[in-house]
């Protein structure tokens, strides 16, 4: 796990909020603190789905909903002349990214039996990205954590986005 400042906040803000910087991830939860408190739990409900007459295609197949899904709505809660009060979006890598990412490390464990997550959080006036690791069996295997740690600043910075590690 590591901690990294944002160091240039509205950069930052502008490639969270109106690109698609970080659509793959997938949201597990989204704070917003301006007038009201929001918050989004980004769990997909299926049987919001089941009678509908949408092609199967279309209806959501993980249980989470991307990023570039919800980041239109955190956008709408967060755009204006003030800044928002905090936030925080706790937000992990889909299935297929994190394969990816991890295809190349060697571990004893395998990919679906781990999550890799970052918690972005504004508080005090300062944006600081924690990345983390859970898993869904016990493991002394610190490499697919390692790997993650590694990848968030140079994601970071290949993106444009200045910090300094905490």
């Amino acid at each position: 796990m590591i901690a990294i400042k944002i160091t240039q906040q509205k950069n930052f803000m502008a490639k969270l909020l109106t690109t698609d910087m970080f659509d793959a991830y997938l949201v597990e939860e989204a704070i917003i603190e301006t007038f009201n408190t929001f918050t989004i739990d980004g769990r997909i409900h299926k049987d919001f789905y089941k009678d509908t007459s949408l092609d199967p295609e279309q209806i959501p197949s993980g249980d989470f909903s991307s990023w570039g899904k919800i980041r239109p709505i955190c956008l709408d809660l967060i755009k204006g002349k003030q800044t928002p009060l905090g936030f925080k979006f706790v937000l992990h890598l889909g299935q297929e990214a994190k394969e990816k990412l991890l295809a190349g490390v060697d571990m004893d464990i395998s990919p679906d039996q781990l999550n890799l997550g970052i918690n972005i959080k504004l508080s005090q006036g300062q944006i600081i990205i924690t990345t983390g690791m859970s898993t869904n069996i016990f493991s002394m295997d610190k490499s697919a954590e390692k790997a993650w740690d590694e990848f968030i600043p140079s994601f970071l910075e290949s993106n444009g986005i200045e910090t300094d590690l905490m």
